[in-house]
């Protein structure tokens, strides 16, 4: 099959005119224009987007889809710790059935969104197991906290994480695990998770430097967080110091995922830039929380390695990456059309450790292509940036499998939004009890 529009992009973020991707079976073999890829491939099925820039799926770099049933259903309070503990009923009220469900409604968000890749934050094997059935990959880390070292092998199998991760990873997905964050797991978890993913050769991801209360529990050890780091992270004791320097401290922050990354202390972007395999940027969900804004011109200084995820749909207005996008440009304006486009694609691809198989179109690539729709226009990366949204992805192919066309999903959604609504419900049953 070949994929055509006004524009592609190509690896390095670079604009092709009248360009086209040939895609024969699950890999894209080809990358040219147009006219090119028909004359070598005559007898391949040619999907013309007049209108469109052609580019990679996007890299959706830090979801919760497990939690797209809480949409809306917990509104933010001022702090974080509050709406830490509401929306925790919410997720306690949950069961398997259930979290499938609001990830396969998370999936479709996604797909719609012309997101094809995300780093997701799970539960248990369902949201991997429901997004990959969807046609979704990417990095899934199975989330640990509150519990003991000695409690981290059975909690492990409890939550059915892959004793070997290849093995039970669907194709187009990758196993990963996460401590959650620093006043959730004691320095004894940190470092036995980050053990654990280093032994099987897994990504390991952390929530850390992401509000103000948990910057205060690191530095006087009081605050909001205090009560939960009592009960949840054992061991613990105030550093006296940012959450970087804390994690760098324990081991743990070499090759290491890092999300929010709001409030850094002098020196801890150099030290993300140095060790960490890369920072992801969250800005809507931050507002959201009112956690404030990351300091993405001093990352960009010390030339950390940056993705973007727009977090939960319960912290957040929706899944759309686009608009993640364009929050971040506002927050800082020097930020370069394609600085945003990598970030959504290449490099958040690399950060997830996928960075060979996703994020570009290129031959040996997964064949993960979408197109949008922009218009006549001299500045296609402009112009996707700018327009760019759920509404105008109108062609979706994930491994070479249209997953949806001409803007409308080739998957059932009527099934999903059923179930997800019941979800809903059950979740805000259990938060006005």
């Amino acid at each position: 099959m070949i994929v055509a529009g006004d524009w592609a992009i190509t690896p390095g973020v670079k604009t092709l005119e009248h360009g086209a991707v040939f895609m024969n079976g699950s890999h894209i073999q080809d990358v040219g224009t147009k006219d090119a890829l028909v004359a070598r491939y005559p007898k391949a099925i040619v999907r013309d987007h007049p209108g469109c820039i052609i580019m990679p799926g996007l890299v959706n770099a830090h979801t919760h889809l497990a939690l797209t049933a809480l949409q809306g259903i917990v509104p933010p309070e001022g702090e974080l710790s509050p709406w830490i503990d509401r929306i925790t009923r919410a997720i306690l009220a949950l069961d398997r059935n259930d979290f499938a469900a609001s990830a396969a409604a998370g999936a479709a968000q996604c797909l719609l969104g012309g997101v094809t890749v995300v780093g997701d934050i799970v539960y248990g094997p369902e949201s991997p197991a429901t997004a990959s059935d969807l046609g979704l990959g990417g990095t899934f880390f199975w989330e640990v906290l509150g519990i003991t070292p000695a409690e981290l092998p059975e909690a492990l199998a409890m939550i059915e994480f892959p004793s070997i991760p290849g093995d039970r990873c669907p194709s187009r997905t990758r196993c990963g695990l996460s401590p959650h964050a620093p006043y959730s797991s004691g320095p004894d978890l940190l470092r036995a998770v980050k053990q654990v993913a280093d032994g099987f050769d897994v990504p390991f991801a952390i929530h850390a430097a992401e509000s103000l209360a948990e910057l205060q529990l690191l530095t006087t050890g009081d605050g909001p967080f205090a009560e939960k780091a009592r009960r949840l992270a054992h061991g613990f004791h105030p550093p006296r110091s940012g959450a970087i320097h804390y994690l760098d401290h324990l081991g743990v922050l070499d090759g290491a995922i890092v999300v929010h990354c709001v409030h850094l202390m002098p020196g801890e972007a150099h030290l993300l830039a140095e060790k960490a395999r890369g920072v992801v940027l969250c800005p809507r969900s931050n507002a959201f929380l009112g956690n404030g804004r990351p300091p993405i011109r001093t990352l960009l200084d010390a030339k950390a390695r940056m993705a973007l995820g727009t977090d939960s749909a319960a912290s957040n207005a929706d899944l759309d990456l686009f608009a993640e996008a364009r929050a971040l440009r506002e927050l800082e304006p020097q930020l370069t059309v394609t600085q945003l486009i990598r970030m959504m694609t290449e490099t958040g691809a690399e950060v997830l450790g996928l960075g060979n198989r996703f994020g570009r179109l290129a031959p040996g690539y997964n064949a993960d292509v979408i197109a949008v729709r922009i218009g006549e226009t001299g500045n296609p990366l402009q112009a996707v940036i700018d327009l760019g949204s759920p509404a105008r992805v109108r062609t979706v192919v994930t491994d070479g499998v249209a997953r949806v066309l001409g803007g409308v999903p080739t998957f059932p959604t009527i099934t999903i939004q059923k179930a997800i609504a019941q979800v809903t419900a059950k979740a805000t049953r259990a938060i006005a009890n």
